[in-house]
């Protein structure tokens, strides 16, 4: 699933309504990887349209949610929710090869394997340079920002993907 195992593992876990214990030795998340975080996902056009999909991704120190979200504004207001999924998460701390302040998150179902790890880290390309939180599931990186940006595309085959939990 590449780098969107997450997200959808996410959604297929709370549409399928399962709910375990979450592990009890979890580690405190900094307030700075918490709140909402936005991810570009891709646009197309439909019929002279344009539509900008993003992804919202809202940590909290014990849960984690995911909403799929789309406007036709090119600036990126009134964003208009799709669909979306929550879950119960622990997060615990490790440094990766490179010797990064990481976080891997644990979902009650999965407790025993991390279903991805999180970063912050700073990404140029967007004009200026901007903090990204940078969600890896395995292969790929995904950047999120603080606000809705068209900025480092997760790419079409996300959003096609996304029928699989209609």
């Amino acid at each position: 699933m590449r780098g969107k195992g997450f997200l959808f593992g996410l959604a297929g876990i709370l549409l399928g309504g399962t709910l375990l214990t979450v592990p009890a030795q979890a580690d405190a998340l900094p307030s700075q990887y918490q709140g909402t975080w936005y991810g570009y996902i891709s646009s197309e056009k439909v019929h002279h349209v344009r539509h900008y999909d993003f992804s919202k991704l809202t940590i909290k120190s014990k849960r984690i949610a995911f909403d799929y979200q789309t406007t036709t504004n090119a600036r990126f207001k009134n964003l208009k929710w799709t669909w979306g999924a929550s879950s119960l998460a622990t997060y615990k701390a490790k440094k990766d090869k490179k010797n990064r302040q990481i976080y891997k998150i644990y979902l009650p179902v999965e407790e025993d394997d991390a279903v991805a790890k999180i970063r912050l880290g700073t990404v140029t390309g967007t004009g200026s340079s901007k903090q990204t939180l940078i969600l890896n599931e395995g292969y790929e990186n995904l950047y999120l920002f603080r606000q809705p940006l068209r900025s480092h595309p997760w790419g079409i085959g996300y959003e096609d993907s996304l029928e699989l939990y209609d």
